[in-house]
């Protein structure tokens, strides 16, 4: 049977120096019955940022100098990633879920509790750390890129599992489920490479750069149903539905893994997971210097979502390796290049803070 993977993943970035620490304390909230809403005031911002009005945030201007440039990427300069565990797909993620919420705007909104075990109760009932969670994220990702997300999702397969994960919403392809891990999100510099890289998920996959296939979305088991849109699509398949002619998937694809797919489409095939995993081992190792860490080499979907974390939190490489490539492939695009200095400018504002 194919295997199709969601974007979920297991990741730990380290930050030089211990700089980066877990900031929420010290910062403004409002409580509603059922909404939460995170604000900063304009005596908050530091000399070198802005106060954004309607987003009510202190940001440091996108125009970076270079030596706050600089500062940024010390941050974020030691990346170490880690895959440690299985690799689920966002149906098991969902078994672990312990409470689910609705998106509006800024605000995670009716919650819906799940029946747990009395081991996670505490989890379940920390709504705090929920609303800190989504507040991050909403802080990250600027809100005309996330009016694709309906519900967030709280859950946890334990310690240094699946940290994340990104899903279309089961009512509509569409639209799209963020799950986070209340356990492994405790560690702000793995929440901060997984949350750029889930969102890389989105920026990729959403339905303006790939056609949801609504056979497939009715019936995501049907093996026959998917070989047949598979085969129908003119560009890359990434599971959701056929990827447009110019989307930056079909596109990177196209470019960087002209020579890999049929390799890769043979391990993919397989079904033993100890055999997968061991091949899928060996195509890595094989072609290292194509990919920005190991996990890239799952697939191009999980290829693209690596170079582009890689394109937001490290400086512009010079391309010498495939991989690093992979990486300048956003720099040809003006829209991302805008895109990487709003959420660089909104997460060096965040992790800044003490």
């Amino acid at each position: 049977m194919k295997k199709i993977f969601s974007g979920c993943l297991v990741i730990i970035l380290l930050i030089a120096g211990g700089l980066v620490y877990w900031f929420w304390e010290d910062i403004a909230y409002w409580w509603g019955d059922d909404d939460y809403a995170y604000y900063e005031l304009p005596e908050d911002c530091y000399e070198d940022e802005y106060y954004d009005y309607e987003d009510k945030l202190c940001y440091i201007d996108e125009e970076f100098d270079d030596d706050l440039l600089t500062l940024f990427f010390d941050l974020a300069d030691e990346v170490l990633v880690s895959l440690d565990g299985d690799f689920e797909d966002f149906e098991s993620t969902l078994e672990n879920a312990i409470i689910t919420y609705e998106i509006d705007g800024n605000l995670i909104v009716n919650p819906e509790e799940v029946s747990i075990s009395d081991d996670l109760l505490a989890y379940q009932e920390d709504t705090d750390s929920h609303q800190k969670i989504w507040v991050y994220y909403a802080n990250l990702i600027p809100p005309n890129h996330r009016t694709n997300l309906t519900q967030f999702v709280i859950f946890t397969d334990g310690q240094e599992e699946v940290m994340a994960a990104v899903e279309q919403d089961v009512n509509d392809p569409e639209k799209w489920v963020l799950a986070v891990d209340i356990v492994d999100a405790e560690n702000p510099q793995e929440l901060t490479y997984t949350l750029i890289h889930e969102f890389g998920h989105l920026l990729t996959l959403n339905a303006n750069q790939v056609d949801p296939d609504e056979d497939i979305f009715e019936d995501p088991e049907n093996d026959e149903i998917y070989e047949e849109a598979v085969e129908a699509c003119p560009q890359y398949f990434p599971g959701e539905g056929c990827s447009l002619p110019n989307s930056y998937i079909h596109l990177f694809v196209e470019r960087f893994w002209f020579d890999l797919f049929d390799e890769w489409d043979e391990i993919n095939y397989v079904e033993d997971d100890d055999e997968y995993y061991a091949m899928l081992d060996e195509f890595y190792y094989a072609h290292q210097d194509q990919f920005v860490t190991d996990y890239a080499a799952t697939n191009p979907g999980e290829d693209i979502a690596e170079s582009w974390t890689h394109f937001v939190l490290q400086p512009k490489p010079e391309g010498d390796t495939v991989s690093e490539q992979k990486v300048l492939f956003f720099y040809e695009f003006p829209e991302l290049v805008e895109l990487r200095e709003k959420i660089v400018a909104r997460t060096f504002s965040r992790l800044r803070r003490p």
